[in-house]
């Protein structure tokens, strides 16, 4: 008797792990990122190659859910198995706040790489980082969706030095910096900071909103200052707000930065965690002009 139960628990055990396992590669194939239309009729091939495999042949405006790009194929479920379809022969579905927000940037000539991190009133702290880039002469999401956090008092369209805010609007980005090395891979420019180097806040002063590099005591030379070394900036990102021209009170030091954690908002900057400032910075191209767009759907309608 107690083999026959024993037998029929390990039985039971092995079909239960068949199943388990047939359910996470079917939730794995059908776990998808985004829809995408067939522009033509295409094939579907087995692998991300035009000499792969032929699995299918879809018709125009087929609808379909991607799991992502890798390069110029998209990688979608079929048969419930990965396949592969050519970018040229699709197009991204985006809703009616992201075409909005995408066609700003057909205005700005070279922009091809467009960083969005949006949130969901002006008072939010955390934000949607998304990014999109142009390719074939269309707009094509990049990077995964990534989780982010602004300053602790929200976004804001008049903001001022102190105010923990974030300032809706598009910017470009400065030079990338860190107290790392370089990353390999990495196509911006980068500076590798010191305890020499130092971010002015101070308002009285000629620096304000500048880097410098002064070896003296700083609190001499300035009222107010960010120390450009710190565990945050490990690596980060200059974002162009308010340096061209530079008006003093109008804030200052607002980076892509290492954020402490998903619930820890900033001063006024935008975080998240390093693995994705990692990535971001990896994926900019100064060829692209890559710009940032911080704000609501509600706030960025009115920015140009």
């Amino acid at each position: 008797m107690k083999r026959l139960m024993m037998a029929a628990l390990i039985a039971f055990l092995i079909i239960q792990t068949a199943n388990l396992a047939k359910a996470e590669s079917k939730t794995s194939c059908e776990s998808t990122q985004f829809k995408i239309v067939m522009k033509s009729e295409a094939d579907v091939k087995e692998k991300a190659s035009a000499a792969s495999k032929t699995l299918n042949t879809y018709k125009k405006n087929k609808e379909l859910s991607a799991k992502g790009r890798t390069g110029n194929w998209y990688k979608i479920c079929h048969a419930n198995k990965a396949a592969y379809i050519n970018m040229a022969d699709v197009k991204e579905v985006f809703s009616a706040d992201e075409k909005a927000l995408l066609k700003k940037f057909d205005r700005r000539k070279g922009v091809n790489q467009v960083v969005s991190a949006t949130g969901k009133s002006m008072s939010d702290t955390k934000v949607t980082i998304q990014t999109y880039e142009k390719k074939q002469g269309e707009w094509r999401r990049a990077l995964k969706k990534m989780e982010g956090v602004i300053g602790k008092n929200g976004f804001t369209k008049s903001k001022k030095e102190g105010d923990g805010k974030s300032p809706v609007g598009i910017y470009s980005f400065g030079t990338a910096f860190g107290s790392e090395t370089k990353p390999a891979g990495m196509k911006m420019s980068y500076k590798k900071t010191t305890k020499y180097d130092y971010w002015i806040d101070d308002q009285t002063s000629r620096d304000y909103n500048k880097w410098k590099t002064y070896k003296g005591n700083p609190s001499v030379k300035w009222k107010s200052f960010e120390r450009m070394n710190h565990e945050l900036y490990r690596y980060g990102a200059v974002i162009n707000y308010n340096t061209d021209p530079i008006i003093k009170g109008k804030g200052s030091a607002i980076f892509l930065h290492i954020w402490r954690g998903d619930t820890k908002p900033t001063a006024g900057c935008t975080a998240t965690a390093e693995r994705n400032v990692l990535s971001l910075l990896k994926w900019m191209d100064p060829v692209q002009k890559p710009h940032i767009v911080m704000g609501t759907n509600d706030s960025l309608k009115s920015v140009k």
